[in-house]
């Protein structure tokens, strides 16, 4: 699979769809094959859905050109079993790799798509034959269903971006990041914690999965955090936050920008420019949490020796593979060429060293892991087509804007607030790039109706999407967090929320602000907006961790939490008023800390000269 998809992206061997039927065939074949190999629980099934998918691959490619032109008008009843088998085979393969909500959602859209014709008011829908249902869904190569632009995006731009996921650790490059934690821990009180949240970021911005992020660093990330002091439940928290702000982080972040580009026609280079200043917050806002948590607990890291010479040498295996990656991106080269360099870069750069020199072993173990990855984006962006199409050639993506439009009226705030809770309800269950693509396709259209733009739109339905990872009940990230730390589940996920709470304030930023869009034609009002957002990031921060310059009392916290609140008034209003009130509580609360500060320093001078 690996082998043909790195030649496939050098010579084109065939057209996008023959590739389609390519990608998806080999990974419904590798997932049930590693799933008969996992367990021998029902391996006569299992057995049975190896074959099958074997042999619905070389039926649609042996019958692809008959199918693609005549398809949709002369399908037999071979024809109509292999699509009923391709989506069955669909469905099961992206339930076991990410359980029941997803396929039982694409079961209910299929299911629509027979009894909507008899359903009254506006889920009514135009009767269709069942023969051409199914040749919609699977068989028909008409851009819609299983071979619809959404599996395109996985195979064409997402396969190679997990095999570099998988070889970034294979070749290395984790120890890169070992020892770069240690050097920020001499520099920073919050030391490992710190570490934790710039690593952890910019390898999520390679797998582009945060839960998968979370047991890739948080092995070695968590027990550092343990050990200078914080909680269990803080330590497996602040990964969980900063394994879920890798999606965001330019310039790969996971398949959601790609599908961002897919939908919106944006150009890839503009998707990962608009998205990197807020990534710039996020880390900001993690990065204050962990500083503010450790002043508050009096936190005194263990300082571990670093070992300067791995630190350089293993720099350029992944600064360089990125920069590489950016270099590629910016002289305008497919996203499939550069996912291409990007594996091949990272391979040539390890192997000068004995220390870094995958062994065939290793590199072999390297491909079937980014296989694996790449097969199950491959399976879920099969079972997001069965959806998308349901809800484009049913009608319901016109009907539910409109009656999402009727309910919310000319009120853009409540169009925002319901699109912001049905992101993270979707996301509960299902993948980020899943429920952003339903929002993407049934909301974000209304957004833009009400003078939302265009990426805006797509980027607010996104960040919830991804964010819902760290809201309870269901938050995957915070729960592989709390397994790794050892800590109560529900407690890590609440304080996973309050890492990341910049994730929830970002996309009202970016709707109320221009800045966010790279928009500076008033300058001034630009800059100012700027430091606004900063402003309100910090002290957001401030009044949930409880410490500033010093410890907060619940007065001066309710006032933390007012000041932002009212400032992102501002920013939605315009209202100078607004303004004046946040700055100046804001000021007042920042007045108070500076000569509560100077007491306790006061205080503290006898007390050290006594000791002296």
């Amino acid at each position: 699979m690996v082998i043909y998809h790195l030649v496939y992206a050098q010579t084109y061997l065939q057209g996008v769809t023959e590739h389609q039927i390519f990608h998806i065939g080999f990974a419904l074949l590798l997932i049930f094959m590693m799933s008969l190999q996992k367990d021998s629980r029902y391996w006569g099934l299992k057995l049975l859905a190896v074959l099958l998918s074997a042999g619905v691959f070389i039926y649609l490619r042996l019958s692809y050109q008959r199918l693609e032109l005549y398809g949709m008008y002369q399908a037999s009843i071979p024809d109509l079993f292999v699509g009923v088998t391709l989506i069955l085979l669909s469905l099961e393969a992206t339930r076991q790799r990410f359980g029941p909500v997803l396929p039982s959602l694409a079961i209910i859209s299929i299911m629509y798509m027979f009894i909507g014709p008899y359903l009254p008011g506006m889920l009514r829908t135009s009767p269709m034959n069942w023969d051409i249902i199914l040749e919609k869904l699977s068989i028909g190569f008409a851009g819609a269903g299983i071979f619809g632009s959404i599996l395109q995006v996985s195979a064409v731009f997402m396969f190679l971006f997990m095999l570099f996921a998988a070889l970034v650790e294979v070749c290395g490059a984790t120890e890169f990041f070992n020892q770069l934690g240690k050097l920020i821990a001499l520099r920073f009180k919050s030391g490992p914690a710190l570490a934790a949240v710039l690593t952890s970021g910019l390898i999520g911005s390679v797998t582009g999965q945060a839960g998968a992020n979370v047991t890739i660093t948080g092995s070695y990330t968590i027990p550092a955090m343990k050990r200078v002091g914080y909680m269990p439940y803080q330590a497996g928290a602040i990964e969980a936050a900063a394994s879920t702000g890798g999606p965001i982080i330019p310039p790969i972040m996971g398949v959601a920008a790609f599908l961002i580009t897919a939908i919106t026609g944006v150009s890839y280079a503009k998707v990962i420019t608009i998205a990197t200043l807020p990534a710039l917050f996020y880390i900001l806002s993690c990065a204050l949490y962990v500083q503010f948590q450790a002043a508050k607990m009096n936190i005194v890291p263990q300082y571990e020796e670093v070992n300067y010479r791995e630190l350089i040498l293993r720099s350029p295996l992944f600064l360089g593979s990125l920069l590489i990656i950016i270099i590629l991106f910016v002289a305008g080269r497919t996203a499939l060429n550069v996912s291409f360099w990007a594996c091949a870069a990272i391979v040539l750069i390890s192997l000068p060293r004995k220390a870094t020199r995958p062994s065939w072993k290793k590199l072999i173990d390297g491909f079937i892991r980014g296989a694996s990855l790449g097969s199950s984006i491959a399976v879920t962006c099969a079972t997001l087509g069965i959806i998308v199409t349901t809800i484009t050639g049913t009608g319901l993506g016109i009907k539910l804007p409109s009656a999402v439009g009727h309910f919310c009226g000319n009120n853009t705030l409540l169009l925002l607030m319901m699109t912001a809770l049905v992101s993270i309800i979707l996301g509960i269950g299902l993948p980020a790039s899943a429920s952003y693509l339903i929002v993407a396709i049934v909301i974000a259209p209304l957004l833009i109706t009400q003078g939302v733009a265009l990426l805006p739109a797509h980027f607010f339905a996104f960040y919830f999407a991804n964010f819902s990872y760290l809201t309870p009940p269901v938050a995957i990230a915070a729960l592989f967090g709390a397994q790794l730390a050892g800590a109560p589940y529900m407690r890590t996920g609440l304080e996973a929320a309050k890492v990341g709470i910049a994730g929830f304030a970002l996309p009202f930023m970016f709707i109320w602000s221009p800045v966010f869009l790279w928009d500076f034609s008033n300058p001034i009002v630009s800059i100012m907006e700027l430091l606004i957002c900063v402003l309100i990031i910090i002290i957001l921060q401030a009044g949930l961790v409880g410490h500033f310059l010093t410890l907060l009392s619940l007065s001066e916290r309710i006032i933390a939490f007012a000041g932002p609140v009212i400032l992102m008034g501002y920013l939605y209003t315009k209202n100078s008023l607004y303004l004046s009130a946040g700055t100046l509580l804001i000021g007042l609360s920042l007045f108070w800390q500076i000569i509560k500060r100077k007491r306790i320093t006061a205080n503290q001078k006898p007390h050290i000269e006594q000791g002296k």
